[in-house]
């Protein structure tokens, strides 16, 4: 099965969950409308909301709570990427101006203020007791992701670990919760529930690893992403990481030297570019994601074979460009 066959699966729900998103938002202030479908038309691809639908439908779930549940998670997830590119200053996400460089600051920190009291007005209305408490639980645990991100802004010291508690915080908790969330609905054993948290948590962490790897490394016309933007934003990341693990103490110092600065450009990209391959930083990069790829899909052994299970494994594998 392809990723195309796999998003096929669940497009009718994912039809739903967009019209419900253009439904549900529900304001008298004709500027957050603006805004939020601003947003909400970006473009991004739903992965959260696919992985929910396709969890639930594994499971055997045909009930109608799938596009409620799947819109709160893209108001948490599109109200943290507000806030991110205020605080990166950022211009651009996804070959478009960012909202705040279009409507300002001000007005953007209150639209992501907008969608997280949404996200729970709807939860509210639609969501169970244990749905509502995963869901909060995402949204405060992404906002300590934020802060912890923001401490370590170019600390050389950053280990590991460090890396991992800030990724858990910032985009393994959210996958983690579709796919728990997709589980709870079907009313599966919590030896299920439990599998679809470490599949969606492992995917999330093996996710942002690649997308981490390919801002160094990735073909910019293939990712519409131009190289460097965690460098140029002070973040280090796990290729930086990995090569901070390989380096001699001269090598050291310039990397060091490159992160206390204020500000940093292109110059300096290509210096760490070429330290990273005299060490092969992407092939190790690439090995760590794996492991945690890997580890996501064993996570679904405990499931029977079906389609849904299929889609989601193949999905999974397209996400960090892998094939099936």
């Amino acid at each position: 099965m392809t990723a195309k066959d796999a998003l096929e699966l669940v497009k009718e729900d994912i039809n739903k969950v967009e019209q419900f998103l253009k439904d549900d938002i529900k304001t008298s202030v004709p500027l957050i409308n603006e805004v939020i479908l601003y947003l909400l038309s970006s473009g991004g691809k739903r992965l959260r909301p696919v992985f929910l639908s396709l969890s639930a439908k594994m499971c055997g779930y045909n009930g109608d709570k799938i596009p409620a549940m799947s819109a709160v998670i893209e108001y948490i997830h599109t109200a943290t990427l507000l806030h991110d590119d205020i605080i990166d200053g950022a211009k651009y996400r996804r070959k478009r101006p960012t909202a705040n460089s279009l409507y300002g600051n001000d007005i953007a920190v209150l639209c992501g203020d907008f969608l997280y009291s949404r996200s729970y007005i709807t939860l509210t209305e639609y969501g169970a007791k244990d749905v509502q408490m995963i869901l909060s639980s995402a949204a405060l645990t992404m906002s300590e992701g934020e802060v912890i991100q923001l401490l370590k802004t170019g600390d050389i010291n950053i280990t590991f670990d460090d890396y991992i508690q800030i990724i858990t915080r910032k985009t393994a908790v959210l996958f983690s919760a579709a796919c728990e969330i997709g589980g709870r609905l079907a009313q599966v054993s919590e030896e299920k529930i439990k599998a679809l948290k470490d599949f969606g948590y492992y995917l999330g962490l093996g996710f942002q690893m690649t997308d981490d790897i390919l801002d160094y490394m990735g073909d910019e016309k293939a990712t519409g992403k131009k190289n460097g933007t965690d460098l140029y934003e002070g973040k280090l990341t796990l290729p930086v990481i990995k090569l901070l693990e390989c380096v001699d103490a001269a090598e050291k110092n310039i990397i060091t030297d490159m992160f206390s600065k204020k500000e940093r450009n292109e110059n300096d990209l290509k210096t760490l570019k070429d330290i990273m391959e005299k060490y092969k930083i992407k092939d190790i990069s690439e090995k760590t994601a794996d492991e945690y790829i890997n580890k996501s899909l064993s996570s679904l052994d405990i499931f029977n074979d079906n389609d849904y299970k299929k889609a989601m494994i193949a999905l999974a594998l397209a996400m960090v460009g892998r094939n099936a």
